[in-house]
């Protein structure tokens, strides 16, 4: 275990930024931290590196104790290294010098400047100087001398917030690549639930300074603990129902509930994904059918608007993502199917 946190509390003022945490890190791993600015992502992992001072709790690095409310180990002194949502590279230094000088202390100095530089591939502008960097230039000299300290464990904060769409693609594929073949563990903050996805191993979702789940993605993803952790995935159709006779009235039809109690009042969320739809030739006059309202096409799949009658025939706007090229007219008639696995009920 490279990181073990105990009853972890900390406050400014009167605004509680983390409650009462509890979570353990695995060796060799890659971890994100998911959720919405403000919810207390950065302060975690400020409190974890030592550059805020613990408050109450323990944290233990391989076992050993590095900070509690009577003992609180320097920075500088925990096997972490930190890459700042700003990169913080030192201005007057060249890239070559900013790596130079995380790598001071080791042995092997030159044999691990040449093992970084190619890991990190910025072998094309070591004589440069940060201000002369492009935003994804600079996202990797920051993690090239984040590594080159050889860490325990390596902290990142929204690494990837800052840059376009398609520097960001190439950038997170390297850095995954990049952390699996160091013998380190890592903690990424991040607010993009498809970035968490891709680089991690465990998922922990917090929510105004709580951790409210923890698990894989796939668990994340399909198991979702409640209404605030499945709408992090994207947009979502959302319906208030009641249970009656172990099933939810929706505008998509009657959905079966599972272990939630008759007259029990519920939030039904069906995934865009979810919605599977079918071109008909002519309107289909079935609860399971509806009119195409716009139909966007965004390459590997199409964001299909319509709209549906619930049993009352009162109308809903309803979204629909479809894989593959599915581009169905305005005013076309569709038939619907759901896929169960990415349709969740949670009690209100």
């Amino acid at each position: 275990m490279i990181l073990d946190i105990k009853n972890l509390h900390h406050s400014y003022g009167e605004i509680h930024a983390l409650n009462n945490l509890n979570f353990s890190i695995n060796k060799n791993s890659i971890v994100s931290i998911l959720g919405p600015s403000g919810c207390g992502k950065t302060t975690l992992i400020r409190v974890i590196a030592g550059l805020e001072e613990i408050q109450q709790g323990e944290i233990y690095i391989e076992e050993d104790l590095v900070a509690n409310t009577k003992f609180n180990s320097p920075p500088e002194k925990r096997p972490i290294s930190y890459v700042f949502q700003d990169f913080a590279l030192f201005p007057h230094m060249s890239v070559l010098e900013n790596i130079s000088f995380a790598a001071s202390a080791h042995k092997n100095k030159k044999q691990l400047i040449d093992q970084v530089v190619h890991l990190a591939k910025v072998d094309g502008f070591l004589q440069k100087y940060p201000h002369s960097l492009s935003g994804g230039e600079q996202q990797r000299v920051a993690l090239a001398r984040s590594i080159a300290v050889q860490p325990k464990l390596l902290l990142l904060d929204e690494p990837f917030s800052d840059l376009d769409l398609t520097l960001k693609t190439g950038i997170i594929d390297d850095t995954l690549h990049l952390i699996n073949s160091l013998e380190s563990s890592a903690i990424i903050v991040t607010h993009n639930a498809e970035e968490a996805m891709f680089l991690s191993d465990t998922i922990i979702v917090m929510e105004k300074g709580s951790i409210v789940q923890i698990g894989s993605p796939h668990e994340i993803y399909f198991n979702p603990s409640n209404l605030y952790v499945a709408s992090l995935f994207g947009e979502t159709n959302i319906f208030e129902s009641e249970v009656k006779d172990n099933y939810c009235m929706t505008p998509l039809g009657a959905i079966k509930s599972e272990n939630i109690s008759n007259n029990q009042k519920v939030s039904v969320v069906i995934r865009p994904e979810a919605i599977k739809l079918n071109l008909e030739k002519s309107p289909v006059l079935n609860p399971n059918s509806g009119v195409v309202v716009d139909s966007k096409f965004l390459g590997n799949n199409t964001i299909v608007h319509m709209t549906v009658n619930d049993h009352k025939n009162n109308k809903h706007h309803i979204h629909s993502k479809i894989g593959g090229n599915f581009l169905p007219p305005a005013a076309s008639s569709v038939s619907i199917t759901l896929d169960q696995s990415q349709i969740f009920i949670f009690p209100r």
